[in-house]
């Protein structure tokens, strides 16, 4: 066969392969493969985010590579940033192996199953599969021992570092291990004494070049600038999330001190606790509501703990609340705008005791347009808004919370 041939299909399907269509499928197959390998990276938000980026920047420089005939190996800038959140996350090395090792099965099975269906003969098709798998495993095999260097040197750096101790020592707290207040606020140089505020800070941009947690540190240390919070306490806890505590002498909520002028970034408060059970609590329920946040495919902004404790408090199952919404709500968990406007009648009414004078005056509405919207809900109910109403109300809250997410299908 023609060497000149063969880089000709080479060139025509490169573009093919760099389509954001495919780029998604492909990362997604690859995502699938290494969560089922890896239950680590399938629980961790964070960090199958960093495998997402990770992934679609390896898919485009192997295509570019083997288009280009380069021999040069270059991890991109999202895989070193998944070595780094590897290490930073404390996880072992065979980690970042079964990530890699999975990735190269399900890569095997996509490039086969590509050329397989190219309109072309059995020996073109050997020739080109002899190319981009060589080519393909190559540049894996190189990236893979340069990023275990990368793991290592982190690993070793924050070994050595005061970052390391910092981050035994909350993560200590956060377990619930017994330390003594006065040496935790040694070694964070942050004051166990008080009461904290815990935020998860994080941000979906997955531009490589951009200083992400410079910016997540900086506007952590905002909250206390503009408010009367004594110190701040901040910990990198991947590529792109922060978590931070702030320290003030009162008992005072704190999410009215989160401005959301920075529209990128997002933020999960949890809420405010004494000593060091409250340090930990508080951030329990930071990542409780971050969890809501993410899951209900949200806009960036803030969300509260307390907004959104009943969701948190459900259960961790998706599917199990979306069987509550479609049982309880029936036809009332439609998505038009007169059967939202129903529903938030009904929720509103069961706020206040359901009562429909009190319900009117909340929602700035005449009492019979109220009752009138009751009639209608209990048609799409079945059955009267006074029945059941703790299941009722729990997925009005559940739906509210979490939208489009577990909304039954039409």
């Amino acid at each position: 066969m023609e060497t000149s041939e063969l880089d000709g299909w080479i060139a025509n399907l490169a573009p093919i392969y760099l389509q954001p269509e495919v780029i998604d499928g492909f990362v997604q197959r690859i995502d699938d493969a290494i969560a089922e390998a890896n239950p680590e990276v399938a629980a961790d938000r964070e960090l199958r985010r960093d495998v997402d980026a990770s992934t679609a920047a390896q898919l485009r420089v192997i295509v570019a590579a083997i288009a280009g005939g380069s021999q040069e190996v270059t991890p991109p800038a999202e895989s070193v940033a998944l070595a780094l959140t590897v290490a930073r996350r404390g996880m072992d090395l065979r980690v970042l192996l079964k990530i890699y090792g999975a990735g190269r099965l399900a890569m095997l099975g996509f490039v086969d199953e590509s050329i397989e269906a190219l309109p072309i003969g059995p020996e073109l098709k050997r020739a080109l599969l002899v190319r981009v798998w060589g080519s393909a495993m190559r540049w894996l095999e190189v990236t893979t021992e340069l990023l275990v260097a990368t793991y290592a040197k982190e690993r070793e750096s924050l070994a050595r570092g005061a970052f390391a101790r910092r981050s035994e020592t909350v993560h200590a707290i956060v377990a619930g291990e017994a330390l003594h207040s006065d040496e935790a606020s040694r070694i964070l140089d942050y004051p166990m004494r008080r009461h904290h505020t815990a935020f998860v800070l994080w941000t979906d941009d997955t531009d490589p070049a951009a200083d992400v947690l410079a910016r997540l540190d900086s506007y952590a240390r905002t909250f206390v600038d503009e408010s009367n919070g004594e110190r701040v306490l901040t910990l990198p806890s991947g590529a792109r999330e922060l978590w931070s505590w702030v320290a003030h002498f009162d008992g005072q909520e704190w999410a009215s001190h989160v401005d959301a002028r920075h529209s990128d970034l997002r933020v999960a408060v949890g809420a405010s606790g004494y000593g060091m059970e409250g340090f930990a609590r508080s951030h329990r329920e930071a990542l409780a509501a971050q969890r809501v946040a993410v899951r209900s495919g949200g806009s960036p902004g803030i969300t509260v703990y307390e907004d959104v404790q009943v969701p948190c408090l459900l259960t961790e199952d998706l599917g199990e609340l979306r069987e509550l919404v479609a049982r309880e709500l029936k036809g009332l968990a439609g998505a038009d705008g007169v059967t939202t406007r129903i529903r938030d009648t009904v929720r509103v009414y069961y706020e206040n005791n359901c009562t429909a004078a009190a319900t009117a005056a909340a929602l700035g509405l005449h009492k019979n347009t109220v009752r009138y919207r009751l009639d209608q809900a209990e048609k799409l109910l079945g059955r009267s808004v006074d029945q059941r109403r703790l299941p009722t109300e729990l997925a009005l809250i559940a739906l509210e919370s979490y939208g489009a997410t577990i909304a039954p299908a039409p």
